[in-house]
């Protein structure tokens, strides 16, 4: 490798023949490796994410996930602010759209039957149903605490929850309000028309929409 050195002429003094060492780069570091999201070390990882100006960021996210978000971060930041842009980023928490609905006044004609939206629907806001499956703890009782009243019991953790909305925010335009629903699963009716003995009476199905 020529080094700045090698080019100066050879009347060049001491401090001249060291500015040109100290500009002429040898270490072994490798750069083009370090920089690649797919081989960087794990280390180096949030600091491209940084670089890449990613906005959404999990310290326990598989290192897998953490490579893929650095990686699509430029093309996520051109998608903010479209439906493609949300559930790209939904898809980065575990989180899914079933249903949405954006309509610009809170009366929208042909979509107002009582028990269907938007009456009272937010102007200018989009209303989506996420899922977001939940995992209820293995043993939620908790020996040696009361046997009555909430303590007695684990709770179901709500952080896929906040991490959902916390998405919706990133993806969306900075002018755009956004209404979320993670009410996707409901107990059968008899007007759900599921074949006999499918499912009894009361259980709990997935929500196609509100």
């Amino acid at each position: 490798m020529t080094g700045v050195r090698d080019i100066l002429p050879g009347i060049a003094k001491p401090f001249v023949l060291a500015t040109a060492d100290a500009m002429t780069d040898t270490l072994p570091v490798p750069i083009a490796e370090i920089i690649n999201p797919a081989t960087s070390p794990l280390e180096f990882l949030p600091f491209l994410a940084a670089h890449e100006s990613v906005d959404l960021w999990f310290n326990d996210w598989t290192d897998e996930r953490k490579r893929a978000m650095v990686q699509q971060a430029v093309e996520l930041a051109a998608l903010k602010g479209t439906r493609e842009g949300l559930i790209r980023f939904l898809g980065f928490v575990d989180a899914e759209i079933t249903w949405l609905i954006a309509h610009p006044a809170r009366f929208a004609m042909g979509r107002s039957a009582i028990a269907v939206r938007p009456i009272g629907h937010k102007p200018m806001t989009a209303h989506y149903l996420v899922k977001v499956p939940l995992v209820a703890p293995a043993n939620p009782f908790r020996i040696g605490r009361a046997a009555l009243g909430r303590r007695a019991f684990t709770r179901v953790s709500l952080e896929p929850l906040r991490r959902a909305r916390m998405a919706t925010v990133v993806a969306k335009a900075p002018e755009t309000l956004t209404s979320l629903n993670f009410a996707w699963r409901r107990r059968a009716r008899f007007g759900d028309g599921l074949p006999f003995g499918s499912i009894r009476f009361g259980e709990f199905i997935d929500r196609p929409r509100l």
